[in-house]
């Protein structure tokens, strides 16, 4: 073998080793729900199965002249599954529209049906010699794969919408990695970059959500305290929007009387609603235990009045509810704009921080 041939085997063994203790921290990983921890080892496990099967079709070439059958089963292997491991590594959010999905897999399960018939039919693949040549329907395979990456592009901007990340750029530039290192293999065969650039783009996938993860609340899903005091530190001084404040009413009483168990799904419902209502205007945070802050950059006082009355609505829907079984408390808000050197967010805050609680000694005062 050539010194080029034994530099790719090395690459793609230390490949397959960063893989496998991808695994073991996708396993252990404290910040992710058990469906995305099941669906990053499963596609970590994948291309791990996949560098293998390349380097036995590498390995097998040029040393088994009496038989292709194992140069055949190395690229069936490849050529089937590469596509899947964007379309398994999306299922770890599915936040998207499932009519896109299902559209987008069709060419995906084709060039897996044409892959296993390639051994006869050459369609996409074929073997002379011991040596692998492309075959004329070598770009469903590619369409496969822009499919199947598209799907994954589709889901990641929807989960990045859930997370309440609007800085996309890092996800942006870790997609011209991996499509450039795949291009590159597309366009010269003879040079393996694919692998080696889905395997360093899976880590850094993983350490991405890995951050988006450890910047929300886990009870409730809203961006944590911490993201709100960078938020809060970063605005300057000429820097002008609107803060809103949030806080269950007599909500000790309600863990007295029905449990932490109630009590933490009240909070969930809550965090639900306020991220339903006005997460298409603002960032929504939980900032303690039953208090939420939502800072949005407008300082349209009536596009606020119109979210905390849908607001109120969707919260007096559920006290009404026949399904809910337990008391639902009441919550109080309020909200007021800042505008840079007349007014800063702590003034804002403490503003909206008295509006509420008027509000919420209004009604205790109605009983």
């Amino acid at each position: 073998m050539s010194e080029l041939t034994n530099n790719y085997i090395a690459i793609g063994m230390i490949c397959v080793l960063s893989l496998t203790i991808l695994v073991h921290m996708s396993c252990r990983n404290v910040f992710y729900t058990h469906t995305m921890k099941k669906q990053f080892a499963f596609a970590a496990c994948m291309t791990i199965m996949i560098i293998i099967a390349e380097i036995g079709s590498i390995l097998f070439e040029n040393r088994i002249a009496e038989s292709n059958v194992p140069v055949f089963a190395v690229n069936v292997i490849g050529f089937s599954f590469s596509p899947f491991i964007a379309i398994v590594l999306s299922k770890a959010f599915s936040a998207g529209k499932r009519r896109i999905r299902t559209a987008l897999t069709i060419p995906v399960w084709f060039n897996a049906a044409f892959a296993v018939s390639s051994p006869w039919t050459g369609l996409i693949f074929t073997i002379s010699n011991g040596h692998y040549l492309r075959g004329p329907w070598f770009s469903l395979y590619i369409a496969a794969y822009l499919c199947s990456y598209t799907i994954l592009i589709v889901e990641s901007f929807e989960a990045m919408k859930i997370y309440q990340c609007h800085i996309k750029s890092t996800f942006i530039m870790l997609l011209v990695f991996v499509f450039t290192g795949t291009l590159v293999q597309v366009i010269l065969p003879d040079i393996h970059t694919s692998w080696l650039c889905i395997t360093l783009g899976l880590i850094l996938y993983y350490a991405y959500f890995c951050e988006l993860s450890e910047t929300q609340d886990t009870l409730t899903g809203l961006l944590n305290r911490s993201v709100y005091e960078q938020h809060i530190k970063s605005l300057n001084q000429n820097a002008s929007g609107s803060v809103l404040t949030f806080d269950l009413d007599n909500f000790k009483r309600i863990n007295d009387l029905y449990g932490h168990q109630w009590g933490d799904s009240c909070l969930q419902l809550t965090g639900k609603i306020i991220k339903d209502c006005f997460l298409q205007i603002g960032l929504c945070y939980r900032i303690g235990g039953d208090e939420f802050c939502v800072i949005c950059p407008t300082t349209n006082e009536r596009q606020l009045k119109d979210a905390l009355g849908l607001f109120h609505t969707k919260i007096d829907g559920i006290r009404k509810s026949r399904n809910v079984q337990n008391e639902f408390p009441m919550v109080s808000a309020g909200y007021s704009v800042f505008s840079g050197s007349e007014k800063g967010y702590d003034v804002a805050l403490k503003e909206a921080d008295d509006q509420m609680y008027h509000f919420k000694n209004k009604r205790k005062q109605n009983g």
